[in-house]
């Protein structure tokens, strides 16, 4: 393989010997092929330029018969003292075609992409290239072959990827339209609809400014496609914030050298457009080219648009946007019809960047004649009315010492009737008004019609005392609260007291709506007013605490009885999970897949005095309930009270439950009125399967929720 550092030593001699051809009876004993590129050394490959400028060929081959070099079409041999930064068309040779018989070439490329630079020579003898094309491992090897004239023929083409000068072409978009394109001599944008031109780059006079409004976004997008740039470095102008950019796929990618970036502008000031300098950073025609962007930026309040939503019973009914002018003929609006006692919610949707002023001035509704100022306001309808407006909405800021204002007025006409969708029904529990008191009240979904004094027929109140002993009560009245006509009281002939389990129920058709519709009938557990203190750890009662090992349930203040397997591989367990809960983010959990009689040990989870939940139960009569979610499991013996909550305290008292009838798939609540007490400092609360407890299938159910309180006795 030639080397680099002989050329410099025999370039003359080789060149001398070289020309045989002036002495054709001479035949030479010794042919060559070898060449020498101004780039590529004597490589023909990875030769590359710039659109103007040249490279020179060498043709070192000895023992030649014949030589030609041949250019491709719109390229040109030079000649001449140029210079680094000359114009080279200047130093053309003329009428010289695309032929040489020279051996020392300079040409220059004027036509983009691959350009073939040809040599034919032939010789008197066989020759053989081996070149070095970049690698070690792989040679550039080129084999004579006879012609027709018994002469030796090497032709190979040398291409020189010619790259194009770099013309800039940029895009300013705002929106998904252009503002502006700009190009390294000439601006091209638009002003109220005209197309106009910068074509003075330099004369910032002549430039452009572009209102921008606050809070709105440019992209500085490079379409750059001659010269075949890969990079570019933005500078951008000082109002402005990157907002986000197209990194092409490369996570390391700064915004400034994005293809397109977008740009927020969020404070007024001005500023020029900033530049940009686009690059082709391969070596051999490494070349920049730097455009300024002709234009100013001058930053204005934004057009203040009030922007709006109404709402009935959640749903949207009308949509006011930014662009909407909506008409001031009422008799061009829609009208809704909503029930008495409706409410309508109001809900400023306009861009609050800077700190809004609002005023719904109502026309109507409870709120007729006066002025909401927040961003969500309500107004209830609460008169029969028919084709009512509602009003208008304005909005105003002061935003760079601007004082701006928008009016809309809300194009909607209301009529108000008695309208009701669905039934007539109870909400929520039925209570008594203190833990011992006389009245039960409960409330209705929908206002209500007064109540006939008959309608107490169509009631009745049961119930017993927590000895079991039935209580003789009578309802004296049934009557609407005069501040409340949703709220139904009922008075009994004698104190109930918190201790009691009463029912009370309705069958009837008297007690209407406004709407008509008669109150839904009803058998409900009344609810007790209970205030006394928990006695269970507010911190334990929900299984909330972790205690730190995952012996004992996990449950901190709780120790639970399982198997002494690894925890994934128990075969039964009472153990703290967020599987479920109905309060809180945990419950306790018990699993059994076995016969809950062949488990010899206790089955049952307790309160730990250890862990500092101690139980302080004076003697007398308690609420204990616990929430249950039952998921599988029978109890076959026995067959009702099978499930015991206990207190061991200086007298261990205990009560069943049934288990089996418990609902499956749901939270409930265990609810038991018994005398409990007194305890002592060992005293805890126990839930178990006692020992003669057996089951079929797995057993599976969460508690929670665990509350005990005091509760009043009847003397």
């Amino acid at each position: 393989m030639r080397k680099l550092n002989y050329i410099y030593i025999s370039i003359l001699a080789l060149l001398a010997l070289g020309c045989n051809k002036d002495n054709e009876e001479e035949i030479p004993a010794f042919s060559d092929v070898s060449w020498y590129t101004e780039a590529g050394g004597w490589a023909h490959v990875n030769l590359a330029r710039e659109v103007g400028q040249s490279l020179s060929f060498m043709d070192l081959s000895q023992g030649v018969y014949s030589h030609e070099w041949v250019l491709d079409s719109g390229n040109y041999y030079i000649e001449g003292d140029f210079v680094k930064g000359d114009d080279l068309t200047n130093f053309i040779i003329p009428d010289m075609g695309l032929s040489s018989d020279a051996y020392n070439i300079n040409v220059l490329f004027m036509e983009e992409g691959l350009q073939g630079v040809r040599l034919h020579n032939k010789f008197y003898h066989p020759v053989q290239y081996i070149g070095y094309n970049g690698s070690q491992e792989y040679a550039d090897t080129l084999t004579s072959f006879m012609d027709e004239e018994g002469m030796w023929v090497i032709d190979t083409t040398f291409y020189v990827d010619v790259y194009g000068v770099i013309e800039p072409e940029i895009s300013i978009e705002m929106e998904g339209e252009v503002l502006a394109y700009i190009y390294a001599d000439s601006m091209v944008y638009l002003e109220n609809g005209e197309q106009k031109v910068v074509t003075d780059m330099e004369n910032k006079e002549a430039w452009p400014t572009f209102n921008i409004e606050m809070g709105s976004e440019l992209t500085y997008k490079d379409n750059t496609t001659k010269g075949r740039t890969d990079t570019r470095t933005w500078t951008f102008p000082t109002n402005a914030t990157v907002n986000g950019y197209d990194n092409e796929g490369n996570s390391n990618l700064d915004p400034e050298n994005a293809i397109s970036v977008e740009l927020v502008f969020n404070e007024f000031s001005n500023s020029a457009g900033g530049s940009v300098e686009v690059e082709r950073s391969l070596e051999v025609v490494a070349s920049k080219s730097k455009v300024s962007l002709p234009f100013y930026i001058t930053i204005v309040p934004p057009e203040l648009k009030a922007t709006f939503k109404v709402y009935h019973r959640g749903v949207e009914i009308l949509h006011i946007d930014e662009d909407d002018m909506p008409n001031e003929d009422n008799t061009t609006w829609p009208t809704i019809d909503i029930a008495l006692d409706d409410e309508l919610v109001f809900e400023d949707l306009t861009n609050d960047a800077v700190e809004l002023t609002r005023a719904w001035n109502f026309v109507s509704g409870a709120k007729a004649g006066e002025t909401g100022t927040e961003q969500t306001e309500t107004n209830t309808y609460n008169t029969l009315v028919s084709g009512v407006q509602i009003g208008s909405f304005t909005v105003s800021r002061t935003i760079n010492k601007e004082e701006q204002t928008s009016t809309k007025v809300i194009p909607l006409n209301i009529n108000v009737a008695l309208i009701q969708d669905g039934d007539t029904e109870v909400l929520g529990d039925v209570t008594t008004s203190d833990e011992i008191s006389n009245t039960i009240s409960f409330f209705s979904n929908e206002v209500l019609q007064d109540i006939p004094s008959e309608s107490i027929n169509d009631f009745a109140i049961s119930g017993n005392d927590y000895n079991e002993v039935a209580l003789s009560l009578s309802i004296t009245s049934v009557a609407l609260n005069p501040d409340n006509k949703k709220e139904v009281i009922v008075t009994l002939n004698d104190n109930v007291y918190n201790s009691d389990q009463l029912q009370l129920s309705y069958n009837g058709t008297k007690i209407m709506s406004r709407a008509e519709v008669p109150l839904n009938s009803f058998d409900k557990t009344v609810v007790p007013v209970n205030n006394s203190a928990q006695i269970i750890n507010e911190t334990f009662k929900s299984f909330e605490e972790y205690k730190g090992k995952d012996t004992g349930g996990n449950a901190k203040g709780w120790i639970s009885s399982h198997d002494g397997a690894p925890k994934d591989s128990r075969y039964f367990y009472f153990q703290r999970t967020d599987e479920k809960a109905s309060d809180g983010e945990y419950s306790m959990k018990f699993f059994a897949d076995y016969d809950l009689a062949d488990i010899s040990k206790d089955k049952k989870v307790e309160t730990s005095v250890n862990e500092g939940h101690e139980l302080s139960v004076p003697e007398g009569v308690y609420e204990v309930t616990v929430d249950i979610f039952v998921v599988d499991g029978t109890i076959t013996s026995p067959a009702d009270e099978n499930l015991e909550i206990k207190l061991v305290g200086d007298a261990t008292l205990a009560y069943k439950v049934d288990y089996n009838a418990l609902p499956r798939g749901e939270w409930t609540t265990i609810t038991l009125k018994k005398p409990f007490g007194p305890s002592n400092s060992t005293s805890k609360l126990v839930i178990q399967f006692a020992s003669d407890v057996s089951s079929s299938g797995n057993v599976n159910f969460y508690i929670d929720n665990v509350s005990m309180k005091a509760l009043q006795v009847r003397p």
